[in-house]
């Protein structure tokens, strides 16, 4: 299997006990480390003092040649040319163990010696010191073998029994503490396993636990609520626009079966100009909802430095005199980052919006307030119900007077507005200007 495809769990457990194995491995080294030291310490402490037991018999007393000596593997006395006087019984008729000699004023000297004669395949220990004899002075050199790396195998087994162990429970300990630890994660995959694009009703558990899985829980259910609301807001949508688009359709076809019916008795001209109506009247509401649709896929417009009350002047100076005065307050200097064709658009909602409503008069207004470009569009009309100031700004809504005003309105008109203000971080509102309509448009002020 590719490491890619392992599971957390795993995972997990392989790295910690890869981790085990390096602690392990150090923790054993550090032991035999430390008892090979020890070991080391007694075997010289063991070669010196059997060279000190060697001056202590034989300083100034004849040597016999076959000495013992305990706690060493062997010993010699031999004279300064080279000549063994005597040695242990295993070390008899072999040749010196070792030529280095301490000097003539040192107490003793020692080296490690893998060539020993009569220790072969081994490094023995061998320490020397001078003999005071009646026929001169000597030589006392003992050895024992140097310790193995290992120190024994009973230790080095003992250590890899325990690391085996060690290491069987850390693989253990950890398998069971991650799967506890990702129950609840199997919990929630279970769970989103279930929920599909038309039933969004479920929510994942969230555990007692304040974590970090608890706070992964909490944001899918808070990203499956938002789904959900989209989801219907979609539903809602997709509806009315079939109700508003099949409107039209429906009255052009039953005007064609009536003309049909009776060819010779149908003011052809004013039937056209109905069906021409009706056909005006969809494709508004097609580039209304092509519109929205854009600006749902694209939240990256193309943004440039923009002064809000030159851009305000030159859209009032392409629009028609209308039924109605437009009185205007701009403020220079007030300066935006916007898409110049989007706010123009928005702009432009805004205006006709506000003369199908008004009375008599339009105001619109552009002036900063501490960080932010404020632009207002107002009318003296009837105005709009507190508990009506948002639902115009839903999608195909449109309220009892609006539908009277203008017929072939698209109920689209102000959402659009609305996401092209969210789409430059700003927001759209309806205050209340004691009378009539007003429509506030707030943006972040660029500085200067």
């Amino acid at each position: 299997m590719k490491r890619a495809t392992w599971s957390i769990r795993a995972r997990m457990t392989i790295a910690a006990t890869l981790a085990a194995v390096l602690l392990c491995v150090i923790t054993a080294w550090l032991v035999l480390h430390h008892r090979r030291d020890d070991e080391l310490e007694h075997r010289f402490r063991h070669v010196y003092g059997a060279n000190l037991e060697l001056v202590h018999r034989f300083a100034h007393r004849a040597v016999p040649s076959l000495i013992q000596v305990r706690d060493v593997s062997g010993a010699q006395l031999v004279k300064p040319d080279g000549q063994v006087v005597s040695a242990t019984a295993r070390l008899l008729g072999q040749p010196r163990m070792a030529a280095f000699v301490p000097a003539p004023r040192s107490a003793s000297l020692d080296r490690t010696m893998c060539d020993v004669p009569a220790f072969p395949r081994q490094c023995m220990i061998v320490a020397a010191i001078w003999v005071p004899a009646p026929g001169g002075d000597l030589v006392a050199y003992s050895a024992l073998p140097r310790p193995p790396w290992y120190l024994s195998e009973m230790l080095l087994a003992q250590l890899v029994a325990g690391s085996v162990i060690l290491l069987g429970l850390v693989a253990l300990g950890t398998y069971q503490l991650v799967g506890r630890t990702l129950r609840p994660v199997e919990a929630m995959t279970a769970e989103l396993a279930e929920i599909t694009a038309t039933d969004l009703g479920h929510r994942v558990p969230v555990p007692g636990h304040h974590d970090e899985i608890r706070y992964l829980a909490t944001v899918v259910n808070d990203t499956l609520e938002l789904l959900e609301a989209a989801l219907r807001r979609e539903r809602r949508f997709t509806s009315d626009a079939s109700h508003d688009l099949r409107a039209p359709l429906t009255g052009a076809r039953l005007r064609l079966e009536e003309a049909l019916m009776d060819p010779g008795g149908v003011d052809w001209p004013c039937m056209a100009k109905e069906l021409l109506c009706d056909v005006e009247r969809q494709q508004a509401i097609a580039e209304d909802i092509l519109t929205l649709a854009r600006l749902d896929a694209d939240r990256s417009p193309h943004h440039e430095r923009t002064d809000l009350a030159e851009l305000t002047r030159a859209e009032l100076g392409r629009r028609l005199p209308g039924r109605v005065a437009v009185r205007t307050d701009l403020e220079p200097g007030v300066f935006v980052s916007c898409d110049r064709l989007l706010m123009g658009r928005l702009l432009t909602n805004l205006l006709d919006n506000a003369q199908r409503h008004a009375a008599t008069v339009v105001s619109v207004v552009v002036r900063a307030e501490d960080d932010t470009a404020v632009l207002a569009v107002a009318d003296d009309g009837g105005g709009i119900a507190p508990e009506h100031r948002e639902i115009v700004f839903e999608r195909f809504a449109r309220l009892p007077e609006s539908r009277s005003r203008d017929a072939k309105g698209t109920g689209l008109g102000l959402a659009i507005c609305r996401e092209i203000a969210q789409t430059h971080r700003g927001s759209l509102a309806v205050e209340d200007p004691g009378r009539g309509t007003c429509l506030v448009l707030r943006l972040p002020l660029l500085p200067g």
